[in-house]
């Protein structure tokens, strides 16, 4: 029996990870999550903030995990820009809190260190795990930072760390501080009449490779179960479309018709013009490629805000 531990729990792409880890029965699950209340079927769930190192040791000593994926994150990169010191808290420090504790009370536990494609240097090319690195925002800053620590832990004490570097991913559930779910949840509104049938956008050159979250959860299960300490993989679908394609798939499969608006404030300080992914590695390691269409995410999408209740929390 393989003891899970998934950190950030709660969160959107730890709902899908979950269902697909449930599917082997040998398993067991926990989470950590600092919602209150929160519950999922048969997952042990604790309510821990991971900033709080003596509450993330005290909990790791009950769990002692096989394989730790580390999705608890301040996630956006927008809100990081308005944010910078709780990004930093909770991706840094947090990431180091939870180090610390796996080394005290489950050295050998496999550690998925979830990280972001915002580390790269910006190139039209797609981009591999040797691609340069540099430093655009304060997300990208904190992940960077989480990564070294990483590399440490794994250099001198022999962890078993590995990092993914999960490029722009959405779908069903995703919360609208995010470009796609964010034009999904106005055109929900919208059609709904809650709002005017005006749809408020930022930049719509910037490029993107885009994965459904599915796929993204079944990549890193897969890497969770032969990663080896010091690995670094890129989680992309090796397709880029920019967010003005984006925002036309979802306004074509509207109900009714949409002006569109460019707002200012929707624009960041730097953005990456371009971000696309090389994924031949995780192919070529784990026979893993996409299954789901731009189409059928973005569709999938729009009909989880339509079925949003209008007061719903985050609507």
């Amino acid at each position: 029996m393989s003891r899970i531990l998934v950190t950030g729990c709660s969160g959107f792409l730890a709902s899908h990870l979950l269902k697909l880890l449930q599917l082997e029965p040998c398993n067991k699950i926990f989470g950590i999550t600092e919602v209150p209340g929160f519950i999922y079927p048969d997952v042990e769930v604790f309510q821990v903030d991971i900033r709080r190192r003596g509450d993330i040791a005290q909990m790791l000593e009950i769990i002692r995990p096989d394989i730790t994926f580390h999705l608890a994150a301040v996630a956006s990169v927008g809100f990081a820009w308005k944010n910078p010191e709780l990004t930093y808290d909770v991706n840094f420090m947090g990431t180091s809190n939870l180090l610390e504790a796996l080394q005290a009370s489950a050295p050998g536990s496999r550690l998925l260190l979830m990280s972001s494609a915002e580390i790269y240097q910006p190139n039209e090319r797609p981009i591999s795990e040797k691609s340069p690195i540099v430093c655009q925002n304060p997300y990208a800053l904190s992940k960077l930072a989480m990564e070294m620590l990483g590399d440490l832990y794994w250099r001198a004490f022999g962890m078993n760390v590995c990092k993914i570097r999960a490029f722009n991913f959405t779908g069903p559930g995703q919360d609208r501080k995010f470009v796609a779910a964010d034009f999904a949840s106005q055109i929900a509104r919208i059609e709904k009449g809650m709002l005017p049938p005006v749809i408020h956008v930022g930049n719509l050159d910037a490029v993107r490779d885009f994965s459904d979250v599915r796929d993204v959860a079944r990549t890193i299960r897969a890497i969770g179960a032969g990663a080896k300490g010091g690995e670094v993989f890129n989680v992309c679908s090796g397709r880029v479309h920019s967010i003005r394609q984006i925002l036309d798939i979802l306004l074509a499969q509207a109900l009714t018709p949409i002006r569109v608006e460019v707002d200012p404030d929707r624009f960041r300080p730097l953005d990456n013009p371009v971000i696309s992914g090389d994924c031949s590695l995780i192919r070529g390691r784990f026979g893993i490629s996409p299954e789901y269409a731009i189409e059928r995410t973005l569709g999938d999408l729009l009909d989880y805000w339509r079925g949003m209740p209008s007061e719903g929390a985050g609507y």
